[in-house]
C-alpha cells in the first residue's frame, strides 16, 4: 500500500511539473503572419502606392521592398516614403522616417523594422528614379508575442 501512494505522488508531481514546462514554452512561442502583395510598377519616375494589411494591436512589424528589372529596364532605383495611420478607414496619414533609397536588391533600405507598433495600418509611396520601368514586390511580416 505504501508503494502505491508514493507512485500517486510521483505521477501527480510528475503531471504537474510536465503541465508546467507545457505552459512555459507556449508562452514563449509567437505568431507570426507572413504577406506578399502584388507588386508595383515604377514606370520611370512614376510613383505607385502600397497599403499593407491592417495591424490590429501590438505587434512586431518587419517590412521588405524588393526591386526587380521589369521589361526592357535596368534600374533596381526607387526611393518611398513610409506613413502610418491611427484610424482604420480615415485617410489620415502621419510619416514615419524620412525618405528612403533603394539601389538594389541587397541595399538596407529595402528593409524596414518597427518593433511593437502601435498605428493600425501602414503604407508607402514609391517612386521611380530613372527613366526605367522597375518592379517592387513588397512584403510585411507581423509578429506577436504569445505573452503580450
Amino acid at each position: 500500500m505504501n508503494k502505491f501512494n508514493i507512485m500517486k505522488k510521483f505521477i501527480i508531481l510528475f503531471a504537474i511539473l510536465f503541465a508546467f514546462a507545457a505552459v512555459n514554452i507556449n508562452a514563449q512561442t509567437a505568431t507570426v503572419i507572413p504577406y506578399k502583395l502584388s507588386a508595383l510598377t515604377l514606370n520611370g519616375t512614376g510613383a505607385d502606392t502600397v497599403t499593407f494589411p491592417s495591424v490590429q494591436g501590438e505587434y512586431d512589424v518587419s517590412l521588405q521592398l524588393l526591386p526587380a528589372l521589369s521589361g526592357s529596364g535596368d534600374s533596381l532605383d526607387f526611393t518611398y516614403y513610409l506613413y502610418q495611420s491611427n484610424h482604420d478607414y480615415d485617410n489620415a496619414w502621419t510619416i514615419i522616417g524620412g525618405q528612403y533609397t533603394v539601389s538594389d536588391t541587397a541595399d538596407a533600405d529595402m528593409l524596414i523594422s518597427i518593433t511593437d507598433f502601435k498605428g493600425l495600418r501602414l503604407r508607402s509611396i514609391c517612386t521611380g528614379v530613372s527613366t526605367d520601368t522597375a518592379t517592387v514586390t513588397p512584403y510585411m511580416v507581423v509578429k506577436k508575442h504569445a505573452q503580450e
